[in-house]
């Protein structure tokens, strides 16, 4: 059975991620999209629009398009409506992260009837590298360093002026690629306790640098959105010096037993790729990495979190 896919919010991450997806996936047909400007949404979807219905309501684009499956790629001001009324629909969510602009909005999702038919789009725990850095790792406890880089508003700022806006991105740099960030080092090495975050600026931050600890031992977590250079690290540093590092951005994980390549050279789409094939039934769908146990060899320290500036 071919399955219904929509779309509220056909802006530039639903085109470049979800929409080369949905239009190669055999158990999806797309059938509807929502957007506050018409026009702009048959653009995105170009030939794809060909038997589409493109809406502004959101009542029409669920009565009258039907989809199985809603891809919510709106601001992150404007998730909860559109979340809350497709899972009201009986229809399976793949929400763009992060999951609200603030905590009550992100609650009250996550309390939702229905919860259990949403999903976020943080691909980076499906990263086909993540079990090889698990391997990698040597034993016992090591230092974590993360860093996470990207050209941010200077890319951005054309098709997306809301993310310069605290009420409408929910904050800056940490919500926007902190998700991303906190995410594969929770699915690596479970769950932290914060110990300290810095911003560049208050409202809508573009640089961040946080200091967690794991039970795997510190971390720290440096994000830079107004970077010069595209890239994503996260090294792991032993008690004897040895370092095992993922580069997502290469496409690498490097230790002393040598180098290993992904083959998969966007794995941007795979929680998007694993969502889609889950709902569908398929066999071999995306699965959670298998979480290494840890002991804190700080386990009577206590960590509370103990915001401040980072100088310009």
């Amino acid at each position: 059975m071919t399955l219904r896919y929509g779309v509220v919010g056909c802006g530039r991450v639903f085109q470049r991620y979800h929409l080369p997806v949905v239009t190669d996936h055999e158990d999806y047909t797309l059938v509807a999209a929502c957007d506050t400007d018409a026009d702009s949404a048959r653009s995105v979807l170009g030939a794809a629009a060909d038997g589409v219905l493109v809406t502004t309501s959101l009542e029409e684009f669920l009565t009258v398009g039907r989809p199985d499956v809603v891809a919510v790629c709106t601001p992150n001001d404007a998730h909860t409506e559109p979340v809350l009324a497709a899972l009201a629909a009986g229809a399976h969510v793949l929400c763009e992260k992060p999951l609200a602009a603030d905590l009550t909005q992100a609650r009250r999702l996550a309390g939702a009837a229905g919860a259990d038919r949403l999903a976020v789009n943080l691909p980076y725990r499906f990263h086909e590298l993540v079990p090889a850095f698990l391997k990698a790792l040597p034993e016992g406890p090591c230092e974590i360093t993360l860093t996470f880089t990207t050209a941010g508003q200077r890319l951005w700022r054309p098709v997306t002026n809301w993310y310069g806006d605290a009420a409408r991105a929910g904050g800056g740099a940490l919500v926007d690629l902190g998700a991303h960030a906190l995410d594969l080092l929770v699915t690596v090495f479970g769950r932290p306790r914060p110990v300290a975050c810095r911003v560049d600026a208050r409202g809508v931050e573009e640089r961040v640098i946080a200091d967690l600890e794991f039970p795997a031992g510190p971390a720290k977590l440096r994000i830079d959105r107004r970077s010069r250079v595209m890239g994503l690290t996260l090294e792991a540093t032993a008690a004897n010096g040895e370092t095992t590092v993922l580069d997502l951005r290469r496409g690498e994980v490097r230790s002393a037993a040598g180098t290993v390549t992904a083959e998969d050279r966007r794995p941007e789409l795979a929680a998007i790729r694993g969502f889609l094939d889950t709902v569908a039934g398929r066999p071999g769908t995306a699965r959670w990495p298998r979480l290494r146990r840890w002991r804190c060899r700080n386990s009577s320290r206590r960590c509370t979190p103990t915001p401040s500036a980072i100088r310009s």
